[in-house]
């Protein structure tokens, strides 16, 4: 039968101290390759991933200019594309619009932009007088008390012997309140009220209503309220898309919103003319302001229609 080993108390002390100095031995080695692998990654390992990173923020900073500069180009083309081009080419085909005006340099008089038919006046009083006489064609008209009416309205004749004979407009925009309007005006030199064609539909109808008035340089005071109606219309150009005017007729405040600007040359004028194509099978109810343009010239006219809303 098999007998373990006795060691005597010397052997034992001795074997003790060899396995603890054994055991330090190991524990030695790996602090040292411990210590030498941090230095070798302090060295070698360290230095790569910072590079890589530098790296990495340096390829992130190129792409967002890289994206960014895609949609600058990208906005300026869809800019050029769909807006510079087609309006250049509605104004370059079509020879009724006002031509481009070169700013006004400094020492200039405004006056010498008036057009030569006006200097040829000798100063006489401007009037509307492509508005004179004006019918549509292929209409017959009937003639009721000096105003033409259109035949088709005889049922219309008797009640509007009875309009008042004057009416309201204000334009909160351009700072005019409760402007007077002649009703049937046959005055084509409207200095102390704008004039509404005589003929010409009524806010309370379903048609067209054509208001017109003088404008001047927008640096003469507007004195509409003192009787003076001759710059009234001096800052008509103004008036954008979606801006909003009043009418007050017959008691009935009627509100209009801006559905288009346009000018034209006097010739092409006709006041008893629809500005607006038939929605459902008939007219809308507008109101069409008129004067001439630029302002302080009477080269061309301007044509501000507003759409009635409830």
């Amino acid at each position: 039968m098999f007998k373990p080993y006795k060691y005597t108390k010397e052997e034992s002390a001795i074997s003790c101290r060899n396995i603890d100095s054994i055991i330090g031995y190991y524990v030695n080695q790996a602090e040292k390759k411990s210590f030498k692998t941090s230095r070798q990654y302090t060295k070698t390992i360290a230095p790569n991933i910072k590079r890589d990173n530098s790296f990495n923020k340096g390829s992130l900073f190129k792409a967002k200019i890289l994206i960014s500069s895609f949609m600058i180009i990208m906005g300026i083309l869809i800019l050029v594309t769909r807006v510079v081009v087609p309006v250049v080419g509605i104004y370059a085909s079509s020879e009724d619009y006002m031509p481009v005006i070169a700013p006004i340099p400094s020492g200039f008089d405004a006056r010498d932009f008036v057009s030569v038919d006006d200097k040829d006046k000798n100063k006489e009083d401007f009037q509307f007088l492509e508005l004179s006489k004006k019918k549509l064609p292929g209409v017959e008209y009937v003639n009721v008390d000096g105003i033409e009416y259109p035949k088709a309205l005889e049922e219309k004749i008797e009640e509007r012997k009875n309009v008042p004979d004057k009416f309201y407009i204000t334009i909160p925009k351009l700072n005019i309140i409760d402007a007077v309007v002649e009703t049937n005006s046959k005055n084509f030199d409207p200095k102390h009220a704008l004039g509404h064609y005589n003929g010409s539909c009524l806010p309370d109808e379903a048609c067209n209503t054509f208001i017109f008035g003088h404008s001047t340089f927008k640096s003469t005071p507007n004195k509409y309220k003192k009787g003076d109606y001759t710059a009234v219309f001096a800052r008509l150009d103004e008036l954008e898309y979606g801006d909003e005017f009043f009418v007050n007729y017959r008691g009935k405040t009627y509100r209009y919103i801006v559905e288009l600007t346009k000018i034209d040359k006097p010739e092409n004028i006709n006041p008893l003319e629809e500005p607006l194509p038939k929605s459902l099978g008939k007219y809308d109810n507008t109101v069409e302001l008129f004067t001439c343009t630029p302002p302080g010239t009477t080269k061309y006219r301007l044509s501000v229609v507003g759409k009635y809303v409830e």
